[in-house]
């Protein structure tokens, strides 16, 4: 029973990281795109 729950909340913490380093990645792809929309003639 603990190693199953354990095995579940290793699984859970390397979702959330995951989770985390995209939306990090979204907001700066994002951050990027609007800076150039905005200060860029195109």
């Amino acid at each position: 029973m603990k190693y199953s729950h354990s095995k579940a909340m290793a699984v859970f913490h390397k979702i959330v990281k995951l989770v985390k380093n995209g939306v990090l990645m979204i907001i700066h792809i994002y951050a990027k795109v609007s800076i150039n929309a905005t200060w860029s003639p195109l």
